[in-house]
């Protein structure tokens, strides 16, 4: 088993000790919300500040390196700013912390460099990660920011964060189904789209990236309406993409969207809780416990989608040649 999957397995455990160890926050509402990060703590990042805007409070996500070097100080005080690093020593985060001290860092512990810098810190719990691509780490980031915006918009998904843990659970026992399935109908060798909509455009981003470290794949993550507006056009090339629905609000929008792309020739992976019928489409039959929290279960996916796909190309997923876990330079 590589180290990689091995943290993928551990996921469960990771959600559920972050949620339980962070039930008490106490974050003022007296100005809006910033979070950002870079790779997969961005895209949690814009997971918490969607759901936010969802329940009508105001909040952005923005790259860390460009608050970095594009936006003022100034700018930086009109919010309840949060910098998320898994490790806590991302050059980005901890170069921002170092110019504005007022921030709030999500991290993995109080020895980081990150929290020493920050003036106030909430954990994840995923304990020590060591392949290069995030699994555990980006999950519990995810739960934990979640759970942050809900206490924030007194809507509470500590009971659907625990849910997804369980359900995570229940979907190990199927894991080389899947992986013979996604094998079977993905090409390592061809460019892939991930695609979603509201919360699932995280799923897509992450998987996106997460391929990208791992098969050393093409990807791209996006949204269904960003993908008709021309892209679209891609499915002419034998396209095979990754859709992501969980029910929700556009849980009929998107399967017609899923019907329309695969009567017109593009492969579709479709991972919901129902299944769809179709030459060009298989099906895979997750449940969700909510629609935000099912980034955290739907990421499972791309996971055993990483390891699989990997294995095409003669490689292990997790490891890498040049890049680090840590990424301590510019």
């Amino acid at each position: 088993m590589s180290k990689f999957y091995q943290e993928v397995c551990e996921q469960p455990k990771a959600i559920r000790e972050t949620i339980q160890n962070n039930q008490s926050m106490g974050i003022e509402k007296d100005k809006p919300f910033l979070f950002t990060g870079m790779g997969s703590s961005l895209v949690a990042s814009k997971l918490a500040a969607e759901y936010l805007n969802a329940n009508g409070i105001d909040a952005i996500a923005v790259d860390n390196s460009e608050l970095l070097y594009y936006y003022p100080t100034k700018f930086l005080e009109q919010f309840h700013v949060f910098v998320i690093s898994q490790s806590g020593e991302s050059y980005e985060a901890v170069e921002l912390a170092k110019k504005y001290d007022s921030v709030t860092a999500v991290t993995s512990s109080p020895d980081t460099t990150l929290a020493s810098l920050a003036g106030r810190s909430l954990y994840i719990h995923s304990h020590k990660e060591e392949a290069i691509a995030s699994s555990k780490s980006f999950t519990s980031t995810a739960a934990l920011l979640l759970l942050l915006a809900s206490k924030i918009a007194g809507t509470d998904l500590t009971k659907q964060l625990y849910d997804a843990a369980d359900i995570l659970d229940q979907q190990f026992k199927n894991a080389d189904e899947y992986k013979r399935k996604i094998g079977q109908f993905l090409d390592a060798n061809k460019p892939l789209i991930l695609i979603g909509r509201g919360p699932s455009v995280c799923t897509a981003q992450q998987g996106a990236l997460t391929l990208k470290e791992t098969a050393r794949m093409f990807t791209e993550g996006t949204s269904a309406p960003q993908f008709r507006h021309g892209p679209f056009e891609l499915i002419k090339e034998n396209l095979q993409s990754i859709f992501f629905n969980p029910k929700g609000i556009t849980y009929e929008i998107n399967k017609n969207f899923v019907l329309e792309m695969a009567d017109l020739g593009a492969k579709v992976l479709y991972i919901s809780e129902e299944e769809l019928v179709h030459d060009n489409i298989l099906s895979i039959v997750i449940p969700s416990s909510d629609e935000y929290a099912s980034v955290t279960i739907y990421s499972y996916i791309t996971q055993l989608a990483a390891v699989e796909l990997s294995s095409q190309k003669g490689l292990v997923a997790g490891e890498a040649e040049i890049i680090s876990k840590v990424t301590g330079r510019e």
